[in-house]
């Protein structure tokens, strides 16, 4: 089955019209918004204006999607009241991805958020022509967002065996893809490389970029996406500093956080039949990245 992003917006632009095999997307994330004093790098009040002009520079090209890597707040419930009124202001359909700091919030509001934010389902697919977006839900195990008993023993099980073999990525900031998701992963991909599509997988938390910041259970999660051919990305954000690396044909990008400095950062990411290229503003590098063709697996 496959789940539809939520679109938050319905307004008619000059969008780019998805045919073949190129597609055109606005990406930015962790613009973790609160009022608070800044701290270290991160510049928590100045995310409002950086989403500002974001949002201005996205509504003025032809974009085919907008998507939000995670962490649309640093923490507070009230921050939300700031973040979505903007977010409704995007001219493309924009598709959320949760985050850690999503969920820290008071408990009474953490069943609900879903909700609130205008997520139907917390992983779903995207497609934009001969391009699959699949988003995963980074939080399914989670010491933030809400777990049921199932869940927290996976979760507990997973992260245990991650400190056993002296695996720093178990830390309660980070988060994990359940067994069920998985499953559910491997059927998107199943279907998407029977349909010969080209795939981004797009997750809040990355899998190898940082030791301390990676997905609980990273080495699962990549090697059942680098079974794929049809891969040809996988996007995150969580770590701020952004990292790019090139793992078995994947190209790996995760995309600098919002908050930190005082300097912008979002992109936008134009797929074609042969490459990936990222133009980015502010601290976002621009990249030029060829994918792999299926005659080479």
């Amino acid at each position: 089955m496959l789940l539809t992003g939520v679109l938050l917006v319905t307004s008619v632009n000059s969008f780019l019209k998805v045919s073949g095999q190129t597609a055109r997307v606005g990406i930015f994330t962790d613009c973790q918004y609160c009022n608070c004093e800044t701290e270290g790098a991160r510049n928590y009040t100045l995310s409002l204006s950086k989403l500002d002009k974001c949002i201005q520079v996205f509504n003025s090209l032809p974009l085919d999607a907008v998507f939000h890597l995670g962490d649309m707040i640093d923490h507070d419930y009230r921050s939300y009241d700031s973040i979505l009124p903007r977010f409704q202001k995007f001219l493309p359909p924009l598709h959320l991805v949760l985050g850690n700091h999503d969920y820290v919030i008071k408990s009474k509001y953490k069943p609900g958020l879903l909700e609130h934010v205008g997520i139907k389902e917390d992983h779903y697919v995207v497609d934009l022509g001969a391009w699959r977006f699949i988003i995963l839900n980074g939080d399914d195990l989670s010491f933030f967002a809400p777990q049921d008993k199932k869940h927290k023993q996976e979760r507990n099980d997973v992260v245990y065996d991650q400190f056993e073999h002296l695996h720093i990525n178990g830390l309660p900031w980070n988060g994990g893809i359940g067994r069920d998701q998985m499953g559910w992963l491997e059927k998107q991909l199943d279907a998407s490389e029977r349909a010969r599509l080209n795939v981004v997988i797009v997750c809040h938390f990355p899998l190898f970029t940082k030791p301390n910041h990676n997905l609980f259970n990273n080495k699962e999660v990549f090697n059942l996406i680098a079974r794929y051919a049809c891969v040809k990305a996988y996007f995150n954000g969580h770590y701020h500093s952004g990292d790019y690396q090139l793992r078995e044909g994947i190209h790996m990008v995760n995309f600098k956080g919002m908050v930190d400095t005082e300097n912008n950062a979002f992109s936008v990411v134009t797929l074609t039949s042969d490459s990936i290229l990222i133009k980015g503003y502010g601290r976002e590098p621009n990249r030029n990245l060829k994918i792999r063709q299926r005659a080479e697996r």
